[in-house]
């Protein structure tokens, strides 16, 4: 090896940083790419990981609600009290005095909810594709069943039943997990619609997720 050799390989090892030609080839991915699009267990593990995500920002999201049924109990009461009272500057007892966080959250809620959701479902269809399927997976492209993110579409792949409370909030969850939680507009304006956030949406996706987890057969956390 000669000096300018050694220069170069201590400088390398220095900073870890070569910009000489690489020393790979492409096979050891498309082979890890493969082995993590047949594993269910892969696509599983994901989705436990977004759960316990989704699970740091639930109290965000369930003190806005809070925040919101206090809002309109005191907007009763005050609407109940005689005119004299109408503009008293006391405040309700129950009121709380420590600050409310500044984000809700709810949108970023949501769209991790619907990322675990598509993981789920996900590695339940990994294992239903055909053998052709199969070797383009293992040639490196992903089948187009696996690039969907219609929540909907994908519980329903899998076969499990969905009621119309479940269909509507997969709906909305797949707005949120295409854009609303993610970016402050559409790609169009053609794709902007009403939106509507339900007090009752952590609850309800709390028993779809355990619903879902127990039809593909994925574990509990």
């Amino acid at each position: 090896m000669d000096e300018r050799s050694e220069l170069n390989q201590s400088k390398t090892k220095a900073g870890e940083v070569s910009f000489g030609e690489p020393r790979f080839t492409a096979y050891p991915y498309v082979r890890q790419f493969s082995q993590s699009v047949l594993s269910a267990e892969a696509w599983f593990h994901t989705a436990e990981e977004l759960i316990a995500a989704m699970d740091l920002v639930e109290p965000n999201v369930e003190r806005f609600w809070e925040d919101v049924r206090s809002i309109a109990v005191a907007f009763d009461q005050t609407s109940e009290m005689p005119p004299k009272h109408q503009n008293s500057d006391a405040a309700p007892k129950d009121e709380k005095s420590d600050v409310a966080p500044k984000h809700s959250l709810i949108n970023q809620h949501m769209m991790l909810a619907g990322f675990a959701i598509e993981n789920l479902c996900k590695g339940y269809l990994a294992g239903g594709l055909s053998p052709e399927q199969q070797k383009k997976v293992q040639a490196g492209i992903l089948p187009e069943s696996l690039k969907d993110h219609d929540l909907l579409s994908l519980v329903e792949q899998t076969g499990m039943t969905v009621s119309d409370t479940e269909k509507y909030l997969l709906k909305r969850m797949t707005d949120v997990v295409i854009w609303r939680g993610r970016y402050p507009s559409p790609t169009s304006h053609k794709k902007t619609s009403p939106f509507t956030h339900i007090g009752s949406d952590i609850g309800q996706i709390k028993t779809l997720l355990q619903k879902l987890r127990r039809h593909v057969g994925a574990k509990d956390s």
